[in-house]
């Protein structure tokens, strides 16, 4: 089972899936060259893309049937934007990629079964929960996973408020004023909406944003945090 944006792959051909590779995600370290000494300076390891390779057969030796199936595999495995990959023995867990390669078919030999499709995940790498999570600010709560969590603050204004702070881990960022309407402060983009507006111009600058995190914690202010953990 294999689906992607919300489709198994089985239901839109034919396929008999071959293997299922999924790569470990890339590191990438930060260094800073030495003025006159030998060698580098390790600045920190900066996490890159991974890949998922789904290699598969057609069991059908008809030339039209073969083609219907390919075009149809290749309609399924978008590549316009990353959409949830799910795969099987990662239950209740779920990668964001986009196609990056397409099978390159021979035109001969129909018995093939190393037609291959590469998915990649380039903004999110990480094994995300499908269950989002989310506690009242003010309440304690823990962070599971081996990787920091998507996290956001929502919180719905019948009024202007203004002065409005929210605190986590030593770090307070406060907005001067927050409209009415419904706010989305996203921890991991650090940005700020009421609807869909940005009100990143209210935010004080000697503010420091909130770091998503994983372990006990607490957020402090008024409104909802909502996460969803994850894992390498």
């Amino acid at each position: 089972m294999i689906i992607f944006d919300g489709v198994d792959i089985q239901s839109v051909a034919g396929v008999m899936i071959e293997d299922i590779r999924v790569s470990p995600i890339e590191n990438n370290p930060v260094t800073r060259a030495r003025a006159v000494a030998p060698g580098s300076v390790f600045v920190r390891n900066r996490y890159g893309t991974r890949t998922v390779s789904v290699t598969f057969a057609i069991l059908s030796d008809d030339m039209y049937q073969r083609q219907a199936a390919l075009m149809a595999v290749s309609a399924w495995a978008k590549s316009d934007k990353e959409y949830k990959l799910e795969l099987p023995g990662h239950p209740g867990f779920y990668l964001m990629a986009i196609c990056t390669k397409k099978p390159e078919p021979s035109m001969r030999q129909w018995w093939e079964a190393k037609l291959r499709l590469v998915f990649t995940c380039i903004d999110n790498p990480f094994w995300t929960d499908c269950e989002e999570k989310s506690v009242a600010c003010g309440t304690q709560f823990r962070v599971m996973g081996d990787a920091e969590p998507l996290m956001r603050i929502e919180r719905s204004l019948s009024g202007a408020s203004s002065n409005q702070s929210y605190g986590l881990n030593g770090n307070t960022i406060t907005f001067s004023t927050i409209p009415a309407g419904s706010m989305v402060i996203d921890l991991n983009k650090q940005t700020a909406v009421v609807g869909n507006s940005s009100i990143m111009g209210n935010y004080n600058v000697n503010s420091r944003f909130l770091i998503p995190a994983t372990g006990l914690q607490t957020v402090t202010g008024t409104g909802t945090v909502k996460w969803r953990e994850r894992w390498q």
